[in-house]
């Protein structure tokens, strides 16, 4: 492997978590839940594939390494049905949902189970009222829960925290808008409601060390078939996200044309990175590596713009990746396990272009 100075995280080639199963995971797995093997005779086969997953993105020169999320079936894992007081609700009615969120239509078509995003729910129904007055208090709680786990993270080892968001990309998204504001019963507007996330957001982090690196994925959607919910440019959000989140990065999905343009870049502070998800996860078509470093150097020109800097000093707030992760459920996206290393190969290729001997 070769030896490239780490001045991250984040660092120059990164990716967003989950990756591919092999098949005999996936295989196991599913005699677990049907019955035809016990949990623990899942555990090597979980052991086996994490130890060779880990090799391999050592071996292409990744130094932001992840377990690819093989112990899960979904990314979001188990945090919020833990939660002291939470309860789970299983086939939840559909009118307490606000429908015109752009992931619900493909929950009900895949007749799938929304999860616990504040954001989905219609006015009220996030919480009961015998629980909460207001989302100040619930907001707050969820937050202290938070602040409780990135501490436990810290004292385990952990120094790099990559955040999956899944909500703030609605707010780029003009169905998103335009079902809001036909709700009467919405209390807030959506400037209102991204300013309450926001707040809890940095509540959220507002506890963590000094050298423990934050950064948030802005996800678009990442479904069964490859499938995306959010279309939309970042311009009605960067300025008020990139200047007042308390975090230190930001990944950026960049893939396809339903993301907008570079533009929203001006915005990005000269303390701030952006990780730029300029490869699809999504299809196993392999990108032409000179036109992404092309792309890559675009974007540090808005950088440029914004912050005064010179374009090769811009570039130094930048980094590449997928736009987002390649099996966000265990199912995964919709190319091969060969493909997705191909990927990752491609993401390192293009970060030792542009930023020669850096991890």
């Amino acid at each position: 492997m070769a030896t490239r100075t780490a001045h991250g995280p984040p660092f120059r080639a990164e990716h967003l978590g989950s990756l591919l199963r092999p098949h005999d995971l996936l295989a196991k797995r599913e005699d677990v839940d049907n019955g035809k093997a016990a949990q623990k005779d899942l555990t090597p086969f979980e052991d086996k594939s994490i130890k060779e997953v880990v090799r391999q993105q050592l071996d292409i020169g990744f130094h932001g390494i992840t377990d690819g999320e093989y112990r899960r079936h979904m990314f979001w894992g188990t945090f919020f049905p833990n939660l002291h007081g939470m309860k789970e609700i299983f086939n939840p009615p559909l009118d307490i949902f606000r429908t015109y969120m752009p992931d619900i239509a493909a929950f009900v078509e895949d007749k799938a189970k929304p999860g616990e995003y504040h954001m989905r729910y219609r006015e009220g129904q996030a919480y009961s009222k015998d629980a909460y007055n207001n989302d100040a208090d619930y907001f707050h709680d969820i937050a202290v829960a938070y602040q409780q786990e990135l501490g436990i993270l810290y004292q385990a080892g952990l120094r790099n925290v990559q955040i999956d968001d899944p909500n703030f990309a609605y707010f780029c998204s003009q169905q998103l808008l335009d079902g809001w504001k036909e709700d009467k019963a919405n209390k807030y507007t959506t400037d209102e409601l991204l300013d309450t996330y926001i707040n809890f957001y940095n509540e959220c982090v507002s506890k963590a060390p000094k050298d423990m690196h934050i950064g948030v994925h802005i996800c678009r959607g990442n479904f069964v078939n490859s499938r995306h919910f959010s279309e939309g440019g970042y311009d009605a959000i960067a300025q008020k996200l990139f200047k007042e989140l308390n975090v230190s990065t930001f990944y950026l999905e960049y893939d396809t044309a339903r993301a907008g343009t570079f533009t929203p870049l001006v915005h990005l502070p000269a303390n701030k990175k952006a990780i730029l998800g300029v490869i699809t996860s999504k299809f196993p078509q392999l990108e032409d590596k000179a036109k992404m470093v092309d792309r890559v150097r675009e974007g540090a020109k808005y950088v440029a713009q914004g912050t005064g800097k010179s374009e090769a000093e811009a570039v130094k707030q930048l980094g590449v990746s997928p736009q987002c992760g390649f099996a966000s459920h265990s199912g995964g996206n919709l190319l091969g396990y060969d493909d997705m290393l191909k990927k990752l190969q491609l993401v390192r290729a293009i970060a030792d272009e542009v930023w020669p001997n850096e991890a």
